[in-house]
């Protein structure tokens, strides 16, 4: 697998890796910011997958401080999560934070969180304070700012682009296959799910 990617910035449409990618944003942002006082409190979030899958995913998020977990809950889970309804948590430490609380009662600069989804076959992100501005921003109370680009992952077996993962292989970090590499997989076509720009590909019944 690749250990670090470029992503996408929504307000100008620059390539940007992602070690520059938080700077880059800030100085969109200043830049097309509105004159003090004249917009609303707005929160940058930077949500990245734990371990490698962090150096792969990673979002840059825009969202009102009055929203809720539960906002930022239900986006995660349709941008990048759901697959069977399972339950989830954001975590500071061992203490679990509530759906209910707005961003603007817990969040402070640089403050970091856990989101776990599914909690047996678990997706850990990391939620992360970048920063405050004030804006504009659609009803839906959280934009993308920034994306990481589809990674480019070869197939393990001829280096081809991979587009399908096993998902039993997948817990070492192996079963990454192009659609002709992946007849051949011993695991069997019933293990195999397709590959996702997401930190949850290749686990329990993801699709995307």
């Amino acid at each position: 697998m690749p250990q670090s990617s470029v992503g996408t910035c929504a307000l100008c449409q620059a390539k940007v890796s992602k070690s520059a990618m938080k700077r880059h944003i800030q100085s969109c942002l200043k830049k097309s910011g509105l004159l003090p006082g004249t917009g609303e409190r707005l929160f940058h979030v930077v949500v990245e997958g734990m371990g490698l899958s962090g150096d792969l995913y990673w979002l840059h998020l825009k969202m009102k401080a009055g929203a809720t977990f539960e906002t930022l809950d239900r986006f995660l889970r349709s941008t990048w999560l759901e697959c069977c309804h399972h339950m989830s948590a954001f975590r500071i430490g061992r203490d679990e934070v509530s759906m209910g609380s707005s961003l603007t009662r817990v969040l402070k600069p640089k403050m970091k969180l856990i989101h776990e989804y599914d909690f047996g076959t678990t997706t850990e992100l990391l939620v992360t304070m970048a920063g405050e501005f004030e804006g504009t921003i659609r009803k839906e109370k959280v934009e993308i700012l920034a994306r990481n680009d589809p990674p480019d992952i070869p197939c393990e077996q001829c280096g081809k682009p991979a587009t399908q993962i096993c998902s039993d292989c997948s817990f070492s970090g192996e079963g990454w296959l192009c659609d002709e590499c992946a007849g051949e997989h011993e695991c069997g076509e019933e293990m195999l799910l397709p590959v996702v720009n997401s930190p949850r590909t290749g686990v329990c019944g993801y699709t995307g």
